[in-house]
C-alpha cells in the first residue's frame, strides 16, 4: 500500500514541542466555501534530533522555533507516525527549504528512516 500525501499550504506552526515535533494548525480548502483549520501533532519526517534538555536537543527546539514563528509553512503529511496521535510531515519553510534537510544540515539532527534504534537520542 502506498501512503498517500496530503498538503496543508499556508500553515502555522503553533507549538514547537522539540526539534522534531510540533503542533501545527493546518488548513484545507473544502470547496463550496468551506475551510477546514485544526491543530495536528505533527513529526518532522526522514530524521531524528536528540531529546530537549540535552543541548543539542535544545538547539534544535531554538533553530524550529527561530524559523517556524511568525511565519506560514507548507505541510505535507505523509502517515501517521508509529506512536500517539502524531502524523509524520515534510515542512517547506517560506524560503522554500525543507525543515527537516535545514537541520541535518545545521548538525542538529540525523536522518533516520524510523526502523531500528534512534540515532542521536
Amino acid at each position: 500500500m502506498t501512503a498517500i500525501a496530503w498538503p496543508w499550504p499556508g500553515s502555522t506552526i503553533t507549538r514547537v514541542k522539540d526539534g522534531d515535533s510540533n503542533v501545527a494548525t493546518v488548513h484545507r480548502d473544502l470547496g463550496f466555501h468551506g475551510v477546514a483549520t485544526f491543530s495536528q501533532n505533527m513529526r518532522l519526517n526522514r530524521i531524528n534530533c536528540p531529546p530537549k534538555g540535552t543541548d543539542v536537543g535544545d538547539q534544535a527546539t531554538a533553530f524550529v522555533v527561530a524559523h517556524t514563528t511568525g511565519v506560514l509553512v507548507d505541510i505535507e503529511t505523509t502517515g501517521a507516525y508509529k506512536y500517539r496521535d502524531e502524523w509524520m510531515a515534510e515542512v517547506t519553510l517560506p524560503d522554500g527549504t525543507n525543515l527537516s534537510d535545514a537541520l541535518v544540515t545545521a548538525g542538529l539532527a540525523l536522518y533516520w528512516n524510523g526502523q531500528g534504534p534512534r540515532p542521536g537520542g
